[in-house]
């Protein structure tokens, strides 16, 4: 099931970032690295992109910095290679940066989510059914066929509770175990900023452990991430801030979230947007209902005490996640297939419906229950395979829209297309 996920994501991986404004943010940053040795995406192809901002009357890409820095690193030493730049050889170019950071981090996700399922589940056929859910119905599988922070910043986070888990539990017990997790837990808010919120958690939940080994090992590898991500923004902005909430870099004639229409201009109310993120065109748990039988867990396993540590570490997790972006903003991503921002707590609900599977016994009508949550919840992911940045089938047919901003068919089995 692992390997037939990652095929799944090689097969379609993106192949052209022209026309995509998310992506195409990132590879303005990875062009204009490596072929002008500069963050000033003035003179790339993806200039075009809506999500920049301007320094000095020079734009520059709205992204966090290190993930397109650590994608420039991929392009550079392709182009050393075969002497191919990304304005003559996108196709090629796009593919390996999007196996070198969304692939090759939705295998991570796969190994450690494994690993975390066989050290909480006892019983195999739970490991089994939530393998295939993690495989075949977690919207983190289509984002991880281009660059994004969602999926990568998922998998650093079930590889950091993984080796919090074990550590407690006695499983590792090697000195470089720590060092290894703050490596880790330091490169997962530096690829998305609120998974400082998961990071700050685990690092909590290891204090009370072991505080020595926490602040001597762990804390310190995690500073190499911080400390990069910091110095690149003040090069870049000539601001510690993050470029999202530095409003300098937003006022120019032609920012387009100023007056944005369409779903990036939404002003719903707080009720209706809520609604929406939960259950509505972008909700999470009418997307991937088998979440549901996850959150049923979660709040169970706090009210028996089971699993405490671990479960008020997830609650507080989601919470904050949830709590961020239905109070924080009005915005649902733009076009995207599901909820993308809330992809890193994702594993979260996935391993408690594991759990939830190894606590009770399957029944026919539960049975048909699972089997019928797990289809929907892998439609939505073939849905945003052929692209995850277009609206959703499922939020066409709500409002009656079904040829909106559509990237190709819901099963995307012809191989990559070459995509204006």
């Amino acid at each position: 099931m692992m390997a037939a996920s990652f095929i799944m994501v090689v097969w379609n991986l993106q192949d052209s970032s022209l026309e995509n404004a998310n992506t195409g943010s990132r590879y303005a940053t990875i062009e204009s690295l490596v072929d002008y040795g500069t963050y000033r995406i003035d003179n790339s192809r993806y200039v075009r992109t809506i999500d920049k901002y301007q320094v000095d009357g020079h734009y520059i890409s709205s992204k966090p910095p290190v993930l397109p820095t650590l994608g420039a690193g991929v392009y550079w030493l392709y182009e050393q290679v075969t002497g191919r730049n990304i304005r003559h050889w996108e196709g090629e170019v796009v593919r390996l940066v999007s196996l070198c950071t969304g692939g090759l981090c939705h295998l991570i996700f796969l190994i450690y989510f494994y690993r975390l399922c066989v050290m909480l589940l006892a019983r195999q056929q739970a490991i089994w059914i939530t393998m295939a859910a993690a495989s075949f119905a977690y919207l983190g599988v289509a984002y991880a066929t281009a660059i994004n922070n969602h999926s990568t910043a998922a998998a650093l986070a079930v590889c950091g509770l993984y080796y919090a888990c074990a550590i407690r539990r006695g499983q590792l017990q090697k000195w470089w175990y720590w060092p290894l997790t703050g490596f880790v837990l330091g490169l997962l808010p530096v690829i998305d900023l609120p998974g400082i919120a998961i990071s700050g958690l685990i690092v909590l939940y290891l204090l009370a452990h072991d505080w020595k080994k926490t602040l001597f090992w762990l804390v310190p590898a995690m500073l190499p991430w911080l400390i990069l991500h910091l110095w690149l923004t003040y090069q870049i902005s000539g601001s510690l801030r993050p470029f999202y909430t530095n409003r300098e870099l937003k006022n120019f004639a032609g920012f387009h979230f100023r007056n944005a229409t369409d779903i990036d201009g939404l002003r719903e109310p707080k009720d209706i947007y809520a609604f929406n993120v939960l259950l509505g065109h972008h909700g999470v748990f009418s997307m991937t209902p088998l979440y549901l039988f996850g959150l049923w867990e979660l709040v169970r396993c706090l009210r028996q005490r089971r699993l405490l540590r671990e479960s008020l570490l997830c609650a507080v997790a989601l919470c904050g996640f949830f709590g961020f972006y239905i109070f924080r903003t009005h915005n649902y991503g733009g076009w995207c297939v599901g909820m993308r921002w809330l992809v890193p707590v994702m594993p979260l609900l996935l391993l408690y419906f594991g759990i939830w599977i190894d606590r009770i016994k399957l029944t026919r009508a539960l049975w048909v229950l699972v089997l019928s949550a797990f289809l929907v919840s892998c439609y939505n992911v073939q849905d945003g395979l052929s692209s995850p940045f277009q609206f959703s089938v499922w939020h066409n047919w709500l409002e009656n829209a079904p040829n909106r901003n559509r990237v190709g068919k819901v099963f995307n089995l012809r191989g990559p297309k070459k995509r204006r």
